[in-house]
Parts: structure tokens; C-alpha cells; sequence
């Protein structure tokens, strides 16, 4: 359960050496969208335990990894006992968009209907594809794979919770 105002925004996988540095795997495909979290307080949170505050104060990329130093990880031990928590970050922190622009966070969660009204499911992923993102429709065990592209999303209303879809051939099919 993520407490009510924060952004999952990735998973602390791994220690990374012996000086407590860890892995995190970001749930976005470019750091870049982050903002910037050095000497920022973060919550680490791993299940439905409740989460706790530290600093993270280091942040660098080696080798295609992200590695993290958080306050009060200085040693192997410490950073194998935080392996598997999310970091979370409140939502204020990023800054917004232009019009038309949505961060994965605002998308998920969000119902989506065909042109015709047609629920199909809730948005329960984003898959990252290089090209465009694919949202991953879910609705109970049926899977439905929308591609993120002006021609086939019409609108996203945040306000109303939904994505509504231009009537594309064989895109339900």
C-alpha cells in the first residue's frame, strides 16, 4: 500500500560492493524524468510494511546501472537488509508538464474505453518499446495491449479518471 501522496519511482534490487551502495532499478526507462534527488529525504518502503524516511545522498551511473548511497548505509549488511524496498517521493516534486504530456504514474490506474463507450479494462503497466509506450489494459483475466500514439489514444482525462481511444481497425481485434 503506498501512503497517499508519494510516487513509487523504483526498487532498490541489490548491494553493489562493500561500502553499502545499492542497485535501484527506476520504473522509468530515462532517469532523466526524475527529478533531481540528491541530499533529498526519500521513503523506502518494502511490502505493506510502513515506510521510513532517509536521505539519499548519492546518485551516479556505472556500467548501465543506477547505484544509490543513502544515509546510514555504509556497510554490506545494512544494504542487503534494504534489498526489494521501493523508493517512493511525493508527487509534488515533479514538475508539470506541458499539455498533452503525462507521467506513467498519472496514466496507471486510469479506465479505458473504446470509441464506441466499451470499458476495456483499467491501465495497470506501461511498457517502454523505444518507439512509443504500451499501455497494458487489464480487465479480470482479459489482457489488452494499447499502443501510446495520437492515432489511437483520443483523450486522457485525468479529471475523470479515464483514456478514450479513436476508432481504430483491428486494434480490439
Amino acid at each position: 500500500m503506498q501512503p497517499t501522496g508519494l510516487i513509487a519511482i523504483g526498487r532498490l534490487t541489490k548491494p553493489h560492493g562493500l561500502r553499502g551502495d545499492l542497485v535501484f532499478l527506476p520504473y522509468v526507462y530515462d532517469v532523466q524524468l526524475l527529478p533531481d534527488l540528491v541530499q533529498r529525504q526519500v521513503v523506502l518502503q518494502q511490502g505493506s510494511t510502513p515506510g521510513y524516511t532517509t536521505t539519499l545522498l548519492e546518485w551516479r551511473v556505472a556500467h548501465k546501472r543506477v547505484l544509490v548511497r543513502l544515509h546510514g548505509c555504509g556497510d554490506i549488511a545494512t544494504a542487503e537488509a534494504l534489498r526489494g524496498c521501493e523508493v517512493l517521493i511525493p508527487r509534488s516534486w515533479f514538475p508539470p508538464l506541458p499539455a498533452g504530456e503525462y507521467y506513467w504514474f498519472e496514466v496507471e490506474g486510469l479506465a479505458v474505453y473504446a470509441n464506441d463507450g466499451y470499458y476495456l479494462g483499467t491501465v495497470v503497466d506501461i511498457i517502454y518499446t523505444g518507439s512509443n509506450d504500451v499501455y497494458v489494459v487489464h480487465h479480470g483475466s482479459q489482457e489488452t495491449l494499447i499502443p501510446a500514439l495520437r492515432a489511437v489514444i483520443h483523450t486522457i482525462d485525468l479529471e475523470r479518471g479515464a483514456v478514450h481511444l479513436y476508432p481504430v481497425a483491428g486494434l480490439l481485434d
